[in-house]
């Protein structure tokens, strides 16, 4: 038997886990938490507490003591999660009787941060005073006290004082912040329209009877609606208003201010002006002067410009700088060494302004005095200013030169001030310009209505083609006379330097050739408003000037004339033009404030040239009159309706195609864009007309005509039409009235209507014998002769109407009635009442006359068969 020998096995030990252990920090936030419910409920318990335990009367009370103003409180809370802090809902400041009954100050809430010091010594001391959405209403009374006296502490007596003064009181807070604040201003009761809104900002203690303040704010004003008013910013220290805030030493602001917004809040009124102020100063309380205070302004006007204009790059910057001497005891306000810097130029002024206004002067309206002492100004900076505030200065133009200008305020509002004005040359040049143009020295003052200017040339190319003015005067004459005198080549060198500078002295009249003046202008203080005295010249001998005018369709040519210019009067003598496709010469006189009468013959004028000329339609284009619906403007003559004259038009010869008259007069009168020939006279074949014309060249002209015509020769006539040549001959008399309106042929003859009567002798006709065609009922050639024909007519939808037609012969008598349209086709109806060949007792028999004026055919009418 084998045996087998083994160890025997230890016995395994388990060894029971240790006990996890929770980490300290993992506790804090339950302490925190804890912690912060019972500050928590620490902060709810003090504000129950302070409302419905007399507490709330306390602190009501101390916020009075600090205020200086009773105050009122819907409601407190008080927190602790940020410190000890008591905020008091809807507060409402009271005001001082003297200054009105409306509130001091009133907010949305006041937060006043509470001093632990205080806290535990069981005192209530204020730290940090939080005013949410606050009002303020800042009154001065007529004592010139402002409500705010009794609100900042007093400062400190003077050490050198003798005279024992309360102690001043400590601060009663620490700093007080203001969140989205407003300041309103008023005079008494008087509210005034200015307002400061959005205020934000803080005012400190900086010692005894000392305040630090950074505030800012946003200008407004009742009633004006403003978009860019800028931001006002005011910091610095001052002293509290009791003691006129001296001393003090304040920075303020008014930056990115529209200048419109800036007009609007000081005169309700933008008067059109754009750009960007921004205004600098730095107040001081003056050492030397009592209640004196010292400014140091600085005014930066960017992008000037006028409202209606485009924002260009040259539009003119200034800065304006300026120290103020101010006492708020004293109604005046001091300019001193006020400096005004632009681009090139620079100049220095003072002013002053006054609230006690001269006699004459609303009361409450500033009266102002201002002088400015010297100045040198570059003229393309005038230039730069005359393009921001007039409109069509031309771009290509430059000036070159210095000017010098001194200003005095009037001393009175109704004078204007006084003006001296100094340049020493001036250069104009620009590609539109023909020549370059050269100003002369100019010396020119301007002082109580009198006008004084040294002898100044100006001078378009070469010196012989200059203008000089200059002024005289005379010994006990109360003002200079002014003398104009020049000769210009061209004067389209005068209307387009001016047109350069955006003025239209031509009114859309474009004058071009010689012209020679020689003007005075005797007790006038205003030139611009003074007719002058003397003669112009238009034309040369051997070249004439030309006009185009608005509401004529070509210029009238070869002009020359001779104007005679007196206090009274002036009359104008043409010697020659070309117009209306006539050669022209008469005169023109005007009378004090009359229009002008004018004398005016024609060697010969053809109403096909009067409507070329005058008709709008002439001046369209192709485009305009292939494609009418692109033409968007209405065909108008732009005659002003200003123009007044009247006078007498004798023509050698019109023509209104195809008749002629010669030796046409009459009385022409014209008012605006309507003309009216009365009295006419003329000779018109062999025979005399009369006649009255009325046009009236609105968009759609109209035309109105009355005639009456004696023994005109038919044969002489119709010989101008080859379609009527040598059909007709008599003498015929008799009258006619016409209406048409439209502005093209076509227009006219469709509107065209016309009533008359006519009386013709010995009447012809040569290409039918009427009397032998009737009988024989065909056409058969021949003459026609009849001691007299008469009828009435009428016209109107292209056609002549005839009524009461009556054809008178030796041996016949013809009654008749029909038509004859524009296109010379018959359609009569003619009855023979008797001949001497039938019995007279026998029916008349009735025909009808058809077909062209030439060639007409005759057809009989049969008779109704009678009835049993």
């Amino acid at each position: 038997m084998a045996s087998t020998l083994s160890h025997p096995e230890a016995p395994v030990q388990t060894i029971p886990p240790a006990a996890s252990r929770t980490p300290r920090w993992t506790r804090w936030p339950k302490w925190i938490l804890l912690f912060l419910v019972l500050v928590w409920l620490a902060g709810a318990a003090v504000s129950l507490l302070v409302r419905f335990t007399p507490l709330q009367k306390k602190i009501t009370a101390r916020l009075e003591l600090a205020f200086g103003r009773p105050v009122e409180v819907a409601s407190y809370n008080f927190t602790l999660l940020d410190g000890p802090t008591l905020r008091a809902q809807s507060v409402t400041f009271g005001e001082d009787p003297r200054f009105g009954h409306e509130y001091f100050l009133r907010a949305e809430s006041l937060t006043v941060r509470l001093r632990w010091q205080g806290l535990l010594l069981g005192r209530l001391q204020l730290g940090t005073v939080s005013l949410e959405h606050p009002s303020l209403n800042l009154v001065r009374n007529s004592d010139g006290d402002w409500n705010l006296a009794e609100w900042l502490p007093k400062p400190p007596p003077s050490a050198t004082s003798n005279v024992s003064a309360p102690a001043a009181p400590a601060v009663r807070f620490r700093r007080i912040e203001i969140d989205s604040g407003r300041i309103n201003f008023k005079r008494g009761e008087e509210k005034l329209p200015f307002a400061l809104v959005g205020v934000t900002g803080y005012v400190e203690p900086a010692g005894p009877g000392r305040w630090t303040m950074d505030l800012e704010a946003i200008p407004t004003r009742a009633a004006v609606i403003v978009q860019q008013a800028g931001v006002l910013h005011v910091s610095g220290q001052m002293g509290g208003t009791s003691s006129r805030m001296r001393p003090a030493e304040l920075n303020a602001s008014w930056s990115d201010a529209s200048m419109s917004d800036v007009l609007r809040l000081a005169r309700s009124s933008d008067y059109g002006v754009r750009g960007i102020l921004t205004l600098m100063m730095n107040a001081r309380t003056s050492d030397v002067e009592e209640d004196g205070w010292s400014v140091q302004t600085r005014a930066e006007l960017r992008q000037l410009h006028r409202w209606d204009l485009a924002l260009r790059p040259d539009n003119p910057s200034v800065n304006v700088i300026a120290k103020i001497d101010w006492n708020p005891k004293e109604p005046v306000l001091l300019l001193n060494d006020v400096a005004i810097e632009g681009p090139h130029s620079h100049a220095t002024a003072s002013a002053v302004l006054s609230w006690i206004p001269p006699p004459g002067i609303a009361p409450n309206t500033p009266a102002i005095s201002y002088s400015v002492r010297s100045s040198i100004i570059d003229l393309n900076d005038a230039l730069a200013w005359l393009r921001a505030f007039h409109s069509n200065v031309a771009d290509d133009i430059s000036l070159r030169g210095f000017a010098a200008l001194q200003v005095a305020s009037p001393g009175s509002a109704s004078e204007m001030p006084a003006v001296s004005l100094a340049i020493q040359q001036a250069d104009l040049t620009s590609p539109r310009l023909r020549v370059p143009v050269h100003l002369g020295n100019v010396d020119f003052r301007y002082d109580r209505g009198v006008a004084e200017l040294s002898p100044v040339s100006l001078t378009f190319g070469t010196s012989g083609d200059s203008l000089h003015m200059e002024t005289t005067a005379k010994r006990g004459a109360e003002l200079p006379a002014f003398h104009l005198a020049g000769n210009l080549a061209q004067a389209r060198d005068l209307v387009v330097t001016a047109s350069a500078f955006g003025w239209n002295i031509s009114h859309g009249w474009d004058l071009a050739g010689p012209v020679r003046c020689d003007l005075r202008w005797q007790d006038a203080p205003h030139l611009w408003r003074t007719p002058p005295t003397g003669t112009v010249d238009f034309g040369a001998e051997q070249t004439g000037m030309s006009l185009r005018t608005p509401f004529l369709n070509q210029p009238l040519e070869d002009i020359k004339a001779h104007a005679e210019w007196k206090p009274d009067s002036h009359h104008i003598s043409v010697s020659s033009a070309k117009a209306f496709g006539a050669d022209w010469s008469g005169s023109f006189d005007r009378h004090d404030a009359g229009g002008w009468v004018f004398a005016l013959s024609a060697d010969h004028l053809a109403a096909a040239d009067v409507d070329r000329w005058l008709n709008p339609r002439w001046r369209e284009s192709f485009l305009d009159r292939m494609l009418p619906f692109l033409n968007q403007r209405l065909p108008t003559n732009a005659v002003t309706d200003n123009l007044q004259a009247s006078g007498r038009l004798a023509v050698d010869e019109f023509t209104l195609a195809p008749v002629t008259v010669r030796r046409l007069q009459g009385d022409l009168k014209i008012s605006g864009h309507r003309l009216a020939l009365g009295n006419a006279r003329g000779q018109f074949y062999g025979g005399n007309i009369g006649a009255s014309f009325e046009a009236d060249f609105a968009p759609v002209p109209s035309y109105r005509v009355n005639m009456d015509f004696l023994r005109v020769d038919l044969l002489a006539l119709s010989a101008d039409s080859p379609t009527l040549a040598k059909l007709f001959s008599g003498a015929a008399s008799g009258e006619i009235s016409l209406n048409a309106r439209g502005a093209a042929k076509s227009d006219l003859l469709a509107s065209l209507a016309c009533k008359g009567k006519a009386r013709i002798n010995d009447v012809e006709f040569h290409n039918l014998n009427l009397l032998e065609s009737l009988r024989e009922n065909a056409a058969r050639p021949g003459t026609s002769l009849f001691r007299q024909a008469s009828a009435t007519f009428t016209c109107s939808e292209g056609e002549i109407k005839f009524r009461d037609l009556l054809l008178l012969s030796p041996s016949a008598e013809v009654e008749g009635f029909g038509s004859l349209d524009f296109s010379r086709n018959l359609d009569l109806r003619l009855r023979v009442l008797r001949t001497e060949a039938a019995d007279r007792s026998a029916p008349a028999s009735d025909y009808r006359l058809t077909g062209p004026l030439s060639s007409p055919e005759i057809s009989r009418i049969p008779l109704p068969t009678p009835h049993p």
